[in-house]
């Protein structure tokens, strides 16, 4: 699955950028980028949140800012795709250029907050806390505004993105480094889309560096080169970011969900599963649990 290209027609003569309230059965299931920054915010919905490299799960009042082509999608839940006319997605979508309110007034001192989320959300950036909560409220107001109110409540909310004090930079570094050149951007997307689509079966190296066009020393370098990871951190990173769903969303045991995740050795399912969360499965489970 290639990340699509969507091209977005967020100006029109009436409005400056789009924003957008949606009540769906579920969130667009497309690994996809685009030119615009896009600000999603889950009024209700549940899944698995994929931004770059980034691999995590979400819950309703989820609040995400995405720059510029970094490869995304909100992979709801299954129980959003059962059909259930009872079980809908409800989200808003504001979509926008950086120069959507003119090319200098970003670069006024008033408008560093704002001009700073922008930067930051290159990675892409989730609000948390009691920020998220306030913002999600006046994006909701939005929606019911017009002309001059609808932009001044945009940018107020931008703004008071930017001054949040709870936030989670979602993607690397390196990986967004790779979506500035066009080359990098097609190349990376392929490998890392390969991988999430893989995930839960062993497959042979060699198909993963024909998928890339390189032999497999070049494929090494280039990964890590790019990733600032080698492939099987990386591949494993994957893995266990899966395993952390169905950790949460299903009754399935240890040793069941580690073989649906690529893991024929269950006890080395436990210690990489340690490495990268700093707790086994078992209390992984326990603890997401209690804190909900």
């Amino acid at each position: 699955m290639k990340p699509i290209y969507l091209h977005k027609n967020t100006k029109s003569g009436e409005k400056s950028f789009t924003a957008v309230y949606a009540e769906v059965p579920h969130t667009y299931n497309h690994f996809h980028y685009h030119e615009e920054y896009e600000l999603l915010y889950n009024i209700e919905n549940s899944g698995t949140r994929f931004v770059g490299d980034s691999i995590q799960q979400f819950e309703s009042g989820d609040l995400v800012l995405v720059g510029p082509n970094i490869p995304h999608y909100w992979h709801s839940d299954d129980k959003y795709f059962k059909r259930n006319p009872n079980v809908k997605a409800r989200v808003i979508l504001c979509q926008f250029l950086k120069d959507f309110i003119g090319k200098t007034f970003m670069e006024l001192p008033e408008m560093y907050p704002m001009k700073d989320i922008l930067i930051r959300s290159k990675q892409g950036i989730q609000i948390k806390g009691k920020a998220a909560e306030a913002i999600g409220k006046k994006l909701i107001s939005l929606i019911q505004m017009t002309k001059h109110d609808r932009l001044l409540q945009m940018i107020e909310i931008l703004c008071l993105m930017g001054e949040a004090p709870e936030y989670r930079l979602l993607a690397s570094h390196a990986f967004s480094e790779t979506r500035k050149g066009h080359d990098n951007k097609e190349k990376i997307s392929i490998i890392f889309d390969f991988m999430v689509q893989n995930y839960s079966k062993e497959f042979d190296f060699k198909e993963i560096t024909s998928k890339a066009n390189m032999n497999p020393s070049a494929f090494c370098r280039y990964f890590k080169k790019t990733t600032s990871k080698t492939f099987s951190q990386m591949m494993g990173e994957i893995r266990i970011g899966f395993a952390c769903k169905k950790l949460i969303n299903t009754e399935k045991s240890i040793s069941e969900i580690g073989y649906s995740c690529g893991y024929m050795n269950i006890p080395y399912f436990n210690r990489r599963f340690k490495k990268i969360k700093k707790m086994t499965p078992a209390q992984y489970r326990d603890f997401y649990k209690k804190q909900n």
